[in-house]
């Protein structure tokens, strides 16, 4: 994925590529749009092999796996009504469905739609029926982008307080997972989860040609390097071991846009 905009060495992309393209399925054939085989978003892209083919092929990926996950509930809701201990595997499994898998699927796929949803918006094409249908889709999908974490971290403020209790702790386990519960605004986790993949999302849309182009790279940096000197002063997490690795996790990911940047064509 044409990240910032830049077109790395070839054989380091390769290398890069399985941290770059987030949850998408990428394959080296579009097998199903191949009409679109030729259309890219701008020359960043074509320089990648990424043509509008491509990414719409990744964006059906995560629309199966969505209806995955509506079959596993229905399989899960009727199985669950033939156990009459509230206790038994199954019957968990089942309330997990309520909240937390598909908290979990709008997690995963959050930065993959937004951004899907922006490129589309900005891409301005729209002389077919199913390029008009994409339009309002990635219309609907970016307010709900908007929304929808908003409210999440709303509630979760307004409810913090139950979430020492421990079935209302599993019902949102996805979001506050292993957060300390000790501090209600340590939900900032939550919110900067969503705020930087949806502003990254945009960034990563912008065009080519404009003189805010760097506002991609600096944006990821500044941001990555907030969330360790977070994480330092905070330690958000319940364990030490729990901050150590999330610390580790992010320092790595900071590394890896330093390089992408030093090894790329972005300065002489």
């Amino acid at each position: 994925m044409p990240i910032y905009n830049f077109k790395l060495i070839p054989y380091l992309y390769d290398a890069f590529k399985p941290f770059l393209v987030s949850h998408l399925i990428l394959f080296d054939d579009s097998l199903l749009f191949k009409e679109m085989d030729d259309d890219f978003f701008n020359i960043n892209y074509e320089h990648y092999g990424l043509s509008v083919g491509k990414l719409l092929q990744s964006f059906i990926n995560i629309v199966l796996l969505a209806i995955i996950i509506v079959i596993l509930h229905v399989v899960f809701m009727v199985l669950s009504k033939s156990r009459t201990d509230p206790n038994s595997f199954i019957v968990k499994k089942y309330r997990q469905f309520r909240w937390n898998v598909y908290l979990r699927f709008f997690m995963l796929a959050y930065f993959d739609c937004t951004f899907f949803s922006a490129m589309k918006i900005i891409e301005g094409n729209n002389s077919t029926g199913m390029r008009k249908a994409a339009l309002f889709m990635s219309y609907v999908f970016f307010v709900i982008s908007i929304v929808a974490p908003i409210f999440l971290v709303v509630l979760l403020l307004m409810k913090f307080h139950v979430l020492k209790m421990k079935e209302m702790k599993a019902s949102f386990n996805s979001l506050v997972l292993k957060i300390d519960k000790a501090n209600k605004w340590r939900v900032v986790n939550v919110a900067f989860f969503f705020g930087r993949r949806i502003v990254t999302a945009m960034l990563l849309c912008l065009p080519i040609t404009t003189k805010y182009i760097f506002l991609q790279y600096v944006f990821i940096l500044v941001t990555s390097h907030a969330y360790i000197l977070y994480m330092v002063a905070v330690k958000p997490y319940q364990t030490p071991l729990m901050n150590t690795f999330v610390l580790a996790n992010e320092t790595f990911y900071s590394a890896l846009i330093i390089l992408i940047f030093i090894f790329s064509d972005a300065t002489p």
